[in-house]
């Protein structure tokens, strides 16, 4: 059985999205929450696991794989029969560039506003870092928008990991009360069409 070392935030969007790839396949995957409060990504153990002790990691029997992005890949790859990844070179592409957009453009700017704006002790919040996080973030939700005009999923015709990664981002954002997706309709239509999905309510469910 596959094994899913993740944050205690089991819809944190780095391992919502690995979640709901799973989910998809419909695969079985035993969830172990690394409390990263208590150091347990130090431990030698982790390290042993993944080096740079950070969470996500998947195993799969001997074999241990880090980086949220990748084993977003590796799920997709693993299950094909779930359709998460389309045939050819050029729909591989597109969908590399939209978890790219993800993970580049959208989270990061996503996670500097969180930083600023309640996780960093107050001494050290910086608006300057704080508005510049707020222009990157509109302006990557205008571009996905406009991605989206039209479109029922972001890189082919047909639901890819992709959206599964750009819709986690977008659940944080709403989460953490970030955005009003009301500016973005292209946008919200789209996450409300992935979360309606039955794989989307299991990821976001306590146990696998």
């Amino acid at each position: 059985m596959l094994t899913l070392y993740g944050h205690a935030a089991r819809t944190a969007a780095n391992t919502l999205k690995i979640r709901a790839a799973l989910a998809e396949a419909g695969a079985e995957y035993r969830y172990v929450v690394v409390d990263l409060a208590e150091g347990e990504q130090k431990k030698p153990e982790f390290l042993a696991l993944n080096p740079h002790g950070k969470v996500p990691v998947l195993v799969d029997d001997d074999f241990a794989l880090a980086e949220s992005d990748a084993i977003l890949w590796y799920v997709a790859e693993k299950f094909p029969g779930a359709g998460l990844l389309p045939g050819d070179a050029w729909g591989h592409a597109r969908v590399h560039q939209w978890c790219d957009f993800a993970s580049t453009a959208l989270y990061p700017a996503s996670y500097e506003i969180h930083l600023h704006t309640s996780r960093a002790e107050p001494k050290n919040r910086s608006p300057w870092v704080l508005e510049r996080a707020r222009a990157a973030l509109e302006r990557a939700l205008g571009v996905l928008d406009k991605q989206l005009s039209g479109r029922q999923y972001v890189a082919t015709e047909a639901l890819t990991i992709a959206d599964l990664a750009i819709a986690s981002v977008v659940h944080m954002l709403r989460t953490r009360s970030q955005v009003d997706l009301s500016a973005y309709t292209s946008v919200a239509a789209h996450y409300e069409r992935v979360s309606a999905r039955r794989s989307w309510s299991k990821a976001l469910a306590e146990t696998p």
